[in-house]
């Protein structure tokens, strides 16, 4: 079973547990019983160890490398805040693996993020 559908499954349940606490709730104000506490205590613990597992499973399990890998080159692993100003010299891409947010060219930008700022190389303004 693949981490998406785990996760459904998980928010599907949190939904369906906090609606019968709803309901059991009402039922303990209406006519408390030590069965009913209970059995609330119970769907809040279940549905509280739900939401943990979503909250905990949408954590990457790896995060991404971040490369600048050429002369010039700039990587930001996460989002730009301001002006990004790129200077390389030099020709061509240095090898580098095929994951995570990689600068390869002289002179090149990669953001991971947002570019909340502009972001100019040698070769002009990236858009």
């Amino acid at each position: 079973m693949t981490i998406r559908v785990k996760r459904a499954l998980a928010a599907g349940a949190a939904g369906i547990l906090a609606s019968v606490g709803g309901v059991v709730t009402n039922l303990v104000t209406d006519s408390p019983s030590w069965t009913l506490g209970i059995a609330l205590a119970l769907l809040v613990t279940a549905g509280t160890g739900a939401q943990i597992y979503l909250n905990d499973s949408d954590a990457s399990p790896q995060t991404p490398t971040v490369t600048a890998a050429a002369p010039g080159a700039i990587a930001i692993g996460g989002s730009a805040h301001g002006p990004v100003v790129a200077h390389g010299n030099g020709s061509g891409a240095a090898a580098v693996p095929d994951h995570g947010i990689t600068a390869a060219g002289a002179g090149s930008v990669a953001i991971g993020g947002d570019a909340l700022g502009s972001v100019h190389t040698d070769s002009g303004e990236a858009r």
